[in-house]
């Protein structure tokens, strides 16, 4: 009897710890929160490693928010094979509504959109795909508080992500590791639609600016593929009154 009385109270003890805890879509707001800038431009350069060859591109990277959507533009600079590609999306919160996504192909002077099945292909042969480079909205996906654990000596939350509209992405689920102190990912897990867990992205070069903590390296790797891509930001700034014109259609062929 004692030892049942023993159980109970080590469970009603558990159970209150576990009730103070954040659930997954709480969790997934404060990530949404974290960046509070209106506006934002990065220098970027992807290094792509597959199967022994290696590819390097170069690009800036620009975003704007407009209320709660949000509008950014990637644009090759290097190397010369891409320099003036560009994509641009519009990403909105609601999530009835689907976000629209562009590239500019300067060889052809050709404007294309991305759009169902073109955006869970490859974002210019990395490990990215297209959608990776979308905003996804918090209520694009259901948050499910898995557990806390430690990751890289930093505690963290796991979170489990489904995807409301399946059909929409390559991922059955993402699983990400969140840290405690700034809300920002350290480790993501991406499975196929077979539930199969198929590449990790590990976030990493965490620095504080304008205030806001920041993500400035990625590394994604896709093991079945013998490949794996480096996303490095650099020139970050924050809140510089960029142009509403940089982020229409009509931009891309100037």
């Amino acid at each position: 009897m004692r030892r049942l009385w023993i159980v109970m109270i080590l469970a009603m003890t558990s159970g209150t710890a576990m009730a103070g805890e954040p659930n997954g879509r709480e969790i997934a707001l404060k990530m949404d929160a974290v960046d509070t800038s209106l506006d934002g431009k990065r220098a970027a350069v992807m290094v792509i490693n597959r199967n022994g060859q290696k590819l390097v591109r170069k690009m800036e990277r620009y975003i704007k928010k407009y209320g709660p959507d949000e509008r950014s533009l990637i644009k090759f600079i290097e190397p010369p094979d891409v320099r003036g590609i560009m994509y641009l999306t519009w990403s909105y919160e609601d999530v009835e509504k689907d976000d629209d996504m562009w590239v500019y192909l300067p060889s052809e002077s050709l404007i294309r959109r991305i759009s169902g099945g073109g955006k869970k292909g490859s974002f210019m042969r990395s490990d990215f795909a297209n959608e990776d480079i979308e905003k996804r909205e918090v209520d694009d996906d259901e948050h499910r508080l898995l557990r806390s654990e430690e990751f890289s000596g930093v505690d963290c939350y796991v979170v489990e992500r489904i995807a409301n509209k399946q059909k929409d992405t390559n991922y059955s689920k993402r699983i990400v590791w969140v840290r405690k102190d700034t809300w920002l990912p350290v480790k993501m897990e991406y499975y196929n639609k077979r539930g199969k867990h198929f590449k990790t992205a590990i976030h990493g070069g965490y620095k504080k600016i304008g205030g806001i903590w920041t993500v400035t390296k990625i590394m994604v790797k896709t093991p079945e593929q013998n490949s794996e891509t480096l996303m490095q930001y650099d020139n970050i700034d924050y809140d510089i009154g960029l142009s509403d014109a940089i982020f229409e259609q009509s931009h891309l062929k100037r």
